[in-house]
C-alpha cells in the first residue's frame, strides 16, 4: 500500500525547444502580414493629410480671388524670382536642394486667408519639412510677368473648366527619384517640371474650382490635367 502521505511527483510544466521555435515563426509569419497593412494605413493617413492642406490652399485661393476682381493669384519663378514679392509663395534662395527655411509662406499672398505654416508643407516630403513649402501652383494658371520673374495669375473668366485645370499640385524636383525630390520655387512649370509620385506612384492636386482629387502620376499626365485635360502640344492654353 503506498503512503498516502507521501507527495506524488508531478511534472514541471514549460515550453519545450519546439514548441518555442513554433511560436516564433508563427510570430514571424504574423508580422510579414501586418507590417505591409500597417504602413499603407500609414501612408493613406499622410496622403489625406496632404490632400487636406492643398484643399485649405484651394479655398485660400478662392477667397483671394474674391478679394482680386476674380484673379487668382501669382508666383514666382526660378533664380531671378528668389527674393521677389508678390507671388503666392516667397523664397529667398533657389535651388535643387531643400534649405532651411528656403521658403517663407508668412511673405506669399495666400499666408493672410491661410495663417497657418504647417499647411505648406506635405507630410510624406523631407525636404518640404526642411525649406517649409512642399506645393507649387501650376503655371498653366499663371499669365504674364510683371517684374523680376514675378507671373500674375490669369482671371477666372479665362478657363473654359476650372475643374479640369490644376492650381496646385506636388513638383519633384532635382533629384532622378520621383517619390524623394520637393519644389524648388512653388511653380509648376508645364512640361519643364516633374510632378511627384510620393503618395503610392501618385500626389495630390487641388483644382482651380477648389476639389482635391488623388491621382497616379502617370494618369494626370495622360490626362493633360495641368492644360485643362487638352493636349495643347506643350504650351499653356
Amino acid at each position: 500500500m503506498p503512503n498516502p502521505f507521501t507527495p506524488l511527483k508531478t511534472r514541471q510544466s514549460g515550453f519545450t525547444l519546439i514548441e518555442l521555435l513554433v511560436v516564433i515563426a508563427i510570430i514571424a509569419i504574423l508580422a510579414a502580414i501586418l507590417f505591409p497593412v500597417f504602413a499603407k494605413a500609414r501612408e493613406k493617413a499622410r496622403q489625406i493629410s496632404c490632400a487636406s492642406n492643398l484643399r485649405q490652399l484651394g479655398l485660400a485661393a478662392m477667397q483671394y480671388v474674391q478679394d482680386n476682381d476674380e484673379i487668382l493669384p501669382g508666383s514666382s519663378y526660378s533664380n531671378g524670382g528668389a527674393g521677389a514679392t508678390g507671388g503666392w509663395m516667397y523664397y529667398q534662395t533657389y535651388s535643387a536642394t531643400p534649405a532651411q527655411d528656403q521658403f517663407d509662406p508668412a511673405l506669399g499672398s495666400l499666408y493672410p486667408y491661410v495663417k497657418s505654416m504647417g499647411v505648406y508643407v506635405c507630410p510624406d516630403d523631407s525636404g518640404g519639412r526642411l525649406s517649409r513649402d512642399s506645393y507649387a501652383i501650376n503655371s498653366c494658371v499663371n499669365g504674364t510677368t510683371l517684374n523680376n520673374n514675378v507671373y500674375s495669375g490669369k482671371s477666372e473668366a479665362a478657363f473654359d473648366d476650372v475643374s479640369s485645370f490644376i492650381l496646385f499640385g506636388e513638383e519633384s524636383f532635382g533629384t532622378a527619384n520621383q517619390a524623394a525630390g520637393s519644389t524648388d520655387d512653388a511653380y509648376l512649370s508645364y512640361t519643364g517640371n516633374v510632378i511627384s509620385t510620393r503618395h503610392t506612384e501618385g500626389s495630390n492636386s487641388v483644382f482651380v474650382d477648389g476639389h482635391t482629387k488623388w491621382y497616379r502620376t502617370d494618369r494626370l499626365v495622360a490626362q493633360h490635367l495641368q492644360t485643362g485635360g487638352v493636349d495643347t502640344g506643350g504650351a499653356c492654353p
